[in-house]
């Protein structure tokens, strides 16, 4: 398949925002109309199609492992009762995460994060989403640290959660790692209100999908702060988001966003 990319694809989540002429195009659990969610397949579908980079989701396990998978339960993707922090790393790798996506997929396994690191190239962009909400809220961003720290993706990778306070230990402990905060109108007071937003200090704002707001992009663009927001706050539409000098746009529909790319670039 021939790919997309324009023509020098961003090594890093690092430059000024509003400074792109076209936001950056980042899969939402890789190509998951190609390949079953949060899998190696979907991964490497998305680079080989062109996209900018990928979203992908990190959870602890029970022996205190990372297992990227999305849900807390397994049930949605694995077709097993209980949750991804009652099992052992092994246990949710033992489990079929793509047989309910298609047949092809049958025996696909749960990756975990070096897995996902090794397989795509260092300067691809990465973006984990941590999470957690009150069991284990430190020691992820300590793990997920550790994962970054032995593959040196200091640049390509961003670390994204809702959770505030896991963004404030990976900053106390790795500064270096460059943090995204995930924000939604349907959060509970106070996090609504992002009154955490001082102990996470991130380099990117990260809208859950319909709490994108022009205004305070505006604001934090001010303060030099990124904005990632989803395809479907903006209709789908690519020239809307450059229009808005978004920073980079996350889908679940990449081929229709990739073609718009192409359009706008011809």
């Amino acid at each position: 398949m021939q790919s997309t990319h324009p023509p020098h694809p961003p090594a890093s989540w690092s430059f000024p925002p509003g400074a792109r002429s076209c936001p950056l195009i980042i899969a939402h659990r890789g190509d998951v109309s190609g390949a079953p969610e949060n899998t190696l397949p979907a991964f490497s579908g998305a680079h080989r199609r062109g996209a900018d980079g990928i979203e992908l989701d990190v959870r602890i396990t029970r022996d205190k492992q990372l297992v990227v998978f999305h849900d807390r339960a397994l049930k949605r993707i694995a077709g097993r009762r209980g949750l991804v922090s009652n099992a052992t790393l092994d246990e949710v790798r033992e489990l079929d995460a793509g047989e309910w996506f298609a047949p092809r997929f049958r025996g696909e396994k749960a990756p975990t994060l070096d897995e996902v690191f090794e397989l795509l190239p260092p300067g691809y962009l990465i973006n984990v989403e941590m999470k957690a909400v009150i069991d284990n809220m430190r020691l992820i961003a300590h793990r997920v640290a550790d994962v970054i720290r032995r593959h040196g993706r200091w640049g390509s990778t961003l670390v994204a959660s809702f959770n505030p306070i896991s963004l404030w230990e990976l900053r106390k402990i790795e500064p270096r790692i460059m943090r995204a905060y995930i924000w939604s109108r349907r959060h509970p007071p106070p996090i609504r209100s992002r009154c955490f937003s001082p102990l996470v200090q991130a380099h990117w704002y990260d809208p859950a999908d319909g709490s994108y707001n022009p205004g305070l992009m505006r604001r934090i663009r001010a303060r030099g702060v990124r904005t990632l927001a989803w395809d479907i706050d903006f209709g789908g539409d690519l020239s809307r988001m450059a229009a808005a000098r978004l920073d980079a746009t996350v889908t679940d529909n990449l081929e229709p966003l990739l073609r718009q790319r192409r359009k706008l670039a011809g």
